[in-house]
């Protein structure tokens, strides 16, 4: 608006009063974007009547209504006066393109906020459809689990997202659910399978003792032998529980620097009288000691465990030897072995091969090795001796 003022002025400066009337009424009456108006020291030219009140000077801006006869209407607009030779000049705007404007935007941002508003209504809806379905998945995957049925899994899409990595958890713990159910159902049909001979045998021999004490007095050689085989049962028992609290981490424990060359030979020493009975060489090789931090009790059972079972499976004459290694140490024999179909199952609770059940014990013995090794963060391999079995007790080496 300023530039229009200005040029007004400048005529002003050229033309006399006469012809800047003239030509600034003909410019006002042809101008459709401004309103234009000149007052004089006696009248007012242009498209008002009269200048209104409080006017500002350019470019600061007033708004004020006028009255347009044309369209019989009062309208709003803004402008501002300059000074000239001629007299005061007035330019003003119509506010009403604006305020069109304004509810143009105004439109514009309703409808936008209304397309936006249902697209988001129907995508919510849709992805919440695809997530209550996911979540209904879930849902009768575990109804199933609560029934019993340890087999159902959850699916898995290929969309790669937080909900598949949530279902392979869920089957990896349901996978671990099971080989637990399964785990205890075969100690379960073990305990049945393996003490019930025992058991039987003890209650026969009790029933035929009591009917002999309505004739004879008990002899003493009876009872203590049926108090040994109680206490065979009773012992397997004790093992069992002792298992289970050094696989759950409940048994006191006190961790310090292990001598693992003393803890070899008093195991060595212990287990001697054993082999000279079965007329076995028991070899100790000592080369090197490994440095091992865990509980000095429970490792020396180990050791005499490991002994023990060679002592016990390899059969009469057999050479038996303990070495020691860097990470640990090895208990090989010449005996029999072990299939390898059967290398991991004589770790399970009471599991006995074929060949061994006519020799004393109830199949605990490895288990308690293994709990006890992993226990000090270690590990138990069995391995062919070509002939016989070798067996591998690392612990994690120091740096």
């Amino acid at each position: 608006m300023s530039e229009n003022l200005q040029q007004q002025v400048q005529l002003a400066k050229q033309l006399d009063t006469n012809d800047f009337i003239k030509q600034f009424t003909l410019y006002a009456e042809s101008s459709r974007q401004f309103i234009l108006a000149a007052a004089t020291t006696d009248q007012v030219y242009g498209q008002l009547n009269t200048f209104p009140k409080n006017m500002l000077l350019c470019p600061s801006l007033t708004r004020f209504p006028i009255w347009l006869e044309k369209y019989n209407e009062i309208q709003l607009v803004s402008g501002c006066i300059t000074e000239s030779v001629q007299g005061s000049l007035l330019i003003a705007t119509d506010d009403e393109s604006l305020y069109e404007l304004k509810e143009s935007f105004t439109r514009a941002s309703i409808a936008a906020l209304v397309v936006t508003l249902a697209f988001g209504l129907i995508t919510g809806h849709f992805f919440s459809r695809q997530i209550l379905r996911r979540i209904n998945t879930f849902s009768a995957i575990a109804h199933k689990v609560e029934l019993g049925e340890l087999t159902a899994r959850v699916p898995i899409s290929n969309k790669n997202d937080e909900y598949d990595d949530m279902a392979q958890h869920i089957n990896t713990m349901l996978s671990q659910l099971e080989d637990s159910f399964h785990a205890i159902s075969g100690i379960t049909d073990a305990i049945a399978h393996d003490l019930r001979t025992p058991l039987g045998h003890l209650r026969q021999q009790i029933e035929q003792t009591y009917l002999d004490a309505q004739h004879s007095p008990i002899e003493p050689d009876k009872l203590a032998d049926m108090l040994i085989k109680l206490d065979e049962i009773l012992n397997t028992f004790t093992a069992m529980l002792e298992l289970t609290r050094l696989e759950n981490n409940q048994q006191s424990l006190s961790f310090v620097e292990v001598d693992v060359h003393t803890l070899s030979q008093d195991a060595i020493e212990l287990i001697e009288p054993v082999t000279e009975d079965n007329q076995q060489q028991l070899l100790f090789i000592s080369e090197k000691n490994p440095s091992i931090s865990g509980d000095a009790t429970l490792l020396f059972r180990v050791i005499y465990n490991l002994l023990e079972n060679a002592s016990k499976y390899a059969g009469n004459s057999a050479n038996i030897i303990l070495e020691l290694t860097e990470s640990g140490f090895v208990v090989s024999d010449n005996g029999v072995g072990i299939s390898d179909r059967e290398k991991e199952k004589v770790f399970q609770r009471l599991y006995r091969v074929e060949q061994s059940r006519n020799i004393a014990g109830y199949g605990m013995g490895l288990s308690i090795v293994r709990a006890i090794v992993r226990l000090h963060g270690g590990e138990v391999t069995l391995q062919d001796n070509e002939p016989g079995l070798k067996v591998v007790v690392s612990f994690p080496t120091k740096i």
